[in-house]
């Protein structure tokens, strides 16, 4: 919350090309994923890989409430895209 406060670029890529967004998905953290969408996260961005944060969320089963999450504004995955 305080890097959005302090005008951090919630879209901004690693080097993996990875979003905040995509780290959240991939550790399942939904609380963080409603905020960074909330703040204008790409919930279809893609890595180096071509994987969206829906990808990521879905490789486990522990993280189906964040991959609904995602679903619900719009997210696909690599291959719906």
């Amino acid at each position: 919350k305080q890097h959005l406060a302090a005008g951090a670029d919630v879209n901004a890529k690693n080097v993996d090309g990875w979003t905040p967004l995509h780290e959240a998905a991939f550790g399942g953290r939904k609380e963080i994923v409603e905020l960074l969408i909330s703040n204008g996260a790409d919930v279809n961005a893609k890595g180096e890989s071509g994987r969206t944060p829906l990808d990521l969320a879905t490789q486990s089963k522990r993280n189906l409430k964040t991959a609904d999450l995602l679903r619900k504004h719009g997210g696909k995955t690599k291959k719906e895209l």
